[in-house]
């Protein structure tokens, strides 16, 4: 088995966008080992040896490993490979999802299969593989940190007035439906998991310039990889509960 001194924290959706900033934003620290998960082994090294060198970091520091949120074969095998290094995960932040269906001729059922399958399928499948190895850490701020959206809320979704992202200018039913749902798993989770001392804990980064939205955005891309950083190290667990952090204020605004 491996050993590291350092808390181990895995992130989904590593090799691009948030998830990548987000990386960068956590080995600028030096102080964590961070498991870079993506949907190959190529582009999890890749995006391994790019943070390192862009950070000024120990290639060591990182362990570049395999999942794609729809295939439960690649959860099984990562959870594995976790298990077998190092025996335990001390935070795991489910960043990985998609807006919209590959298939741009997808019908509508198609395309609530695509997006529910990554977006809720795919974090509730990481979540039940990983929480033993949260269970089995000794670290005192064990979080379950996943990336949601205001687009996902309902007072953003009906404030028709005072917010730029209601749905009477973003209609995008199947993606808000997908991180409503995701919304009260977790809250449900946080309730579930709070007297075993694991947060769960939901992150609204913004609407950032990447690929995921096709480079349309307020945000720059670091800026959203900070907020979910934050999200994953900084403050007490209990007092994350029932919260979502952002920097833009949503959640405190327009309510769930």
């Amino acid at each position: 088995m491996g050993s590291t001194n350092k808390p181990i924290i895995l992130i989904t959706g590593g090799n691009q966008g948030l998830g990548h900033e987000a990386l960068k934003a956590l080995a600028r620290r030096k102080a964590y080992h961070l498991i870079v998960a993506a949907r190959s082994q190529a582009k999890a090294d890749e995006a391994a040896r790019v943070i390192a060198t862009d950070t000024n970091s120990d290639l060591a520091d990182f362990t570049p490993v395999v999942i794609d949120l729809t295939q439960d074969t690649t959860i099984h095998a990562a959870a594995t490979l976790v298990q077998t290094k190092f025996g335990h995960l001390d935070i795991l932040i489910n960043n990985a999802g998609i807006a919209r269906s590959p298939d741009e001729h997808a019908t509508l059922r198609e395309n609530l299969h695509a997006v529910f399958e990554t977006n809720v399928f795919g974090v509730a499948a990481m979540n039940e593989a990983f929480l033993p190895l949260l269970r089995a850490s000794h670290y005192p701020q064990r979080r379950i940190v996943t990336v949601t959206s205001g687009l996902g809320m309902f007072g953003v979704a009906l404030a028709e007035k005072t917010s730029p992202y209601n749905a009477w200018n973003y209609k995008f039913p199947v993606y808000r439906g997908s991180k409503a749902a995701l919304n009260m798993m977790a809250l449900v989770d946080m309730v579930a998991l709070r007297e075993e001392g694991i947060a769960v804990v939901l992150v609204e980064p913004g609407y950032c310039r990447t690929a995921f939205g096709r480079f349309t955005g307020v945000k720059e891309p670091e800026d959203g990889g900070a907020v979910i950083a934050r999200a994953a190290i900084e403050g007490e667990n209990e007092e994350l509960f029932l919260k979502i952090v952002d920097d833009e204020g949503k959640h405190e605004e327009f309510g769930w």
